[in-house]
């Protein structure tokens, strides 16, 4: 759907559907930073690691899309796509990293990954899409750079004293 055009009825629905599976999508997120403050379970935490990998793969495919939409006069490169399957593979040793490690390591891809899809300069998809993602992805890296650093700390924290 084109911005400058009236939405119709279907597009207004399907805009609210995804944006509503965007932001509960981060519910995930907030899990983990809440479930390594509070020292839950490991098994929660792994999952939500797991999770946190998946959906990096997931998001991934994004610079697939961009590759396959642009146009040939478009800068971007094939290196896109290679990038794309270096971030999957290199999310997934984080499924054995302890966790609060693990939260960082995700954080950093997700980062590397919202620099190389660059919603705020792409023209790819309508600017409400864009502007999800940049912010859906600024929430991710927090909470995910946040939920590591809160682990550690707890964990550093509480040997000091002892």
């Amino acid at each position: 759907m084109d911005d400058s055009s009236p939405p119709t009825t279907l597009g207004l629905q399907a805009r609210k559907t995804a944006k509503t599976l965007g932001w509960l999508g981060v519910i995930p997120f907030m899990a983990l930073v809440i479930t390594h403050a509070l020292g839950g379970p490991q098994w929660a935490q792994q999952a939500l690691v797991a999770y946190s990998a998946l959906i990096l793969s997931f998001m991934a495919g994004t610079l697939w899309s961009q590759w396959i939409h642009a146009t040939r006069t478009s800068t971007r490169s094939s290196h896109h796509l290679v990038a794309s399957n270096l971030l999957v593979l290199l999310a997934w040793p984080a499924l054995w990293f302890p966790t609060a490690w693990a939260s960082l390591w995700l954080g950093a891809l997700f980062a590397i990954h919202l620099v190389l899809d660059a919603p705020w300069q792409s023209q790819s998809g309508p600017a409400w899409y864009r502007h999800m993602r940049l912010g859906i992805s600024v929430v991710v890296i927090t909470l995910l750079l946040l939920g590591g650093a809160i682990a550690l700390g707890i964990r550093f924290g509480s040997g000091a004293g002892t």
